[in-house]
């Protein structure tokens, strides 16, 4: 009871913070966010009327050609649509971000913000945890430390091939946690697969006695002792609660050197903080944000406090 009524002080304590400097400090951006709201919605609504004008030519061409042509004018403008919101948005956002994020940080005590850069993302593939890639790039990038605990999350999406052939292997937020522990071996933790393929040759497929959990998730090793002494179910409950926090599609995580990655595989834009068609202080998407950053605390608490795993 003690270690939820401490959550639950932070929670309180993150609400004051908000509601007294937080938000009336957003207020006067307001006014910015409704013209940039303005903009959006005219330029927008002007391709996306050539979109339509293009689909509706698809029905009286007279050649399968002219179809053909139409039908990728419409898909055309209504990309330019969507790229002429997203980029305005996007692009008030940051401005507000970087005016705003210095304060939202404060109420996490020492958590850090950057945007954009990071230079140790090849780890994320030598751990197992992502497939192979070829690019990456990254978006909201936050440094922060609990219980003597460093840990990172990188907003990210990593991709493979070129051209027509890029895909994307991920895309979501990784958290790193600094363990102060080096692991004897290399576990990887994914999401149930038909065939059980291992991500590596080193490491195979690993059968657990909880039922639930074989059912959801596989796990690979080269240390069959440390992942049983590392996968409890009370890990596995904070990994789910991550993934509730985070609304993400599905998590993937990986013990490897000194490190905890999570990988929460999403396709949505988190921490999106500045919607054009809410107030700029409008609580919710603040409130979202702590709570994913909650999430990862309470997993940093699940390793320093629960002796079964000698944490």
């Amino acid at each position: 009871m003690a270690e939820e009524k401490s959550y639950q002080q932070m929670r309180k304590e993150f609400q004051d913070k908000f509601f007294n400097k937080l938000s009336p400090a957003l207020e006067k951006y307001d006014g910015q966010r409704k013209l940039k709201l303005a903009f959006a919605i005219v330029g927008a609504s002007i391709f996306a009327i050539l979109g339509i004008l293009f689909g509706v030519s698809v029905f009286i061409a007279d050649s399968s050609d002219a179809r053909e042509g139409a039908m990728k004018g419409s898909a055309f403008m209504f990309g330019i649509a969507w790229l002429i919101w997203y980029s305005i948005k996007k692009s008030f956002e940051n401005k507000i971000k970087e005016k705003i994020m210095p304060d939202v940080c404060r109420c996490f005590n020492n958590l850090i913000w950057d945007q954009g850069k990071y230079s140790e993302g090849a780890v994320f593939g030598y751990s197992n945890l992502i497939p192979q890639f070829s690019s990456e790039e990254y978006d909201d990038i936050f440094y922060g430390k609990h219980r003597d605990v460093n840990f990172e999350i990188v907003e990210s999406e990593f991709d493979i091939g070129s051209g027509k052939n890029r895909r994307t292997v991920f895309n979501g937020v990784i958290v790193r946690l600094d363990m102060n522990k080096n692991f004897k071996g290399k576990t990887v933790i994914r999401p149930d697969s038909l065939f059980h393929m291992t991500p590596s040759a080193a490491l195979r497929h690993t059968t657990l006695e909880d039922v639930v959990f074989e059912k959801k998730f596989d796990v690979y090793t080269d240390d069959e002792v440390e992942a049983r002494y590392l996968i409890t179910p009370s890990f596995m409950e904070r990994l789910n609660n991550m993934k509730v926090a985070f609304d993400a599609d599905k998590i993937s995580c990986a013990f490897y050197e000194q490190y905890l990655f999570v990988a929460l595989h999403t396709s949505k834009d988190l921490f999106s903080l500045c919607s054009l068609i809410k107030p700029v202080n409008d609580g919710k998407q603040f409130f979202q944000m702590f709570e994913e950053i909650l999430s990862i605390i309470k997993l940093i608490d699940h390793f320093k406090l629960d002796q079964k795993i000698g944490m």
